[in-house]
């Protein structure tokens, strides 16, 4: 039984229906990809999962019970939480208040209970991988590290739904890894995670099921072992992928541009690109389409001193 379903969601906004009776399936201890082209209506099904906004129509099941989710704190008391591309923190407090905003452990008389909450917050970046001191202040940390705190933040709950909104997007190739890592970790203990991305290679890596939506509507959903990339192209965008991008037949020209990129700095190396017409031949042998620029950089081009901040740049 998925731990998440739902079922004829509708949601409509003036002009436009941004979801059209979807329907979707988390299940414990696996990952489940949303796919589909920007506009299809991932980002509303994740503020209607994260009480943001309500359907017009449709029912959510949590554990098999019609649960409602009128508000964002409703959500994150039924162990629904969120990490999303754009982060919502705070500069001015530390890492440990970003982490217990508004659900903060409290002691005696309700009063916060820093200590608890210094050592949790220390416990959950531990749990992450991430090397960040709870007491440092938001606004002295990298923007990769930042995004590691409202990781952090989105797993202080106890959450039996995790949907991942883009998480690798401002993240090293060595902060994606502990990523992947990290949810490895969270199917072990049995979460339902819903993961939204652009990237194949993503979804590939770490997806167990997918489920891809186009204009508003559920296309598509399954196994990720029982399809090929091309596959989820042709559900997201209605056809083929040899018919978005045709093979063109074209024979490369004489340059018709030649540019030389100046380095900005002593160490940079100086560069140079060539640009080419292009001519794409259609089946009769008189005609042409049109004319494409092709560009590469140009081997052996003369060395140039780098320029100087505020210099100008001159075309010959």
């Amino acid at each position: 039984m998925p731990v998440l379903s739902l079922s004829g969601i509708d949601r409509s906004f003036p002009g436009v229906k941004a979801l059209d009776g979807v329907a979707l399936e988390l299940f414990a201890g696996e990952v489940t990809a949303l796919v589909g082209e920007n506009g299809a209506g991932k980002s509303t099904l994740v503020k209607i999962l994260t009480g943001i906004h309500q359907p017009d129509a449709g029912e959510i099941r949590l554990g098999g019970e019609v649960v409602t989710l009128p508000t964002a704190h409703a959500a994150a008391r039924l162990g629904i939480t969120a990490i999303h591309q754009e982060t919502v923190l705070f500069d001015e407090l530390t890492v440990a208040e970003n982490i217990f905003l508004g659900h903060a452990p409290r002691g005696r008389f309700g009063l916060v209970d820093w200590r608890a909450m210094r050592r949790q917050a220390a416990a959950i970046l531990e749990r992450i991988g991430a090397a960040i001191d709870p007491d440092v202040r938001l606004k002295d940390l990298a923007i990769a590290s930042r995004h590691l705190v409202a990781i952090a933040r989105a797993l202080s709950v106890d959450a039996r739904v995790v949907i991942m909104d883009e998480p690798s997007a401002a993240l090293s190739h060595k902060e994606i890894e502990e990523l992947y890592g990290l949810v490895e970790k969270l199917k072990a203990e049995g979460k339902a995670i819903l993961f939204i991305s652009h990237k194949f290679d993503e979804i590939f890596r770490i997806a167990d099921r997918y489920t891809v939506f186009r204009d508003g509507q559920k296309v598509g959903a399954g196994r990720i072992a029982d399809v090929v990339q091309d596959d989820l192209v042709k559900m997201m965008v209605g056809r083929s992928v040899d018919r978005i991008y045709p093979k063109v037949a074209a024979r490369i020209g004489e340059p018709v541009l030649t540019v030389a990129a100046t380095a900005t700095r002593p160490s940079s190396p100086t560069s140079a690109s060539r640009c080419a017409a292009a001519r794409s031949s259609a089946s009769t042998a008189s005609s042409a389409r049109g004319a494409r620029n092709s560009c590469r950089p140009s081997s052996g081009s003369r060395s140039r001193p780098p320029a100087r901040s505020g210099s100008t740049a001159r075309s010959r």
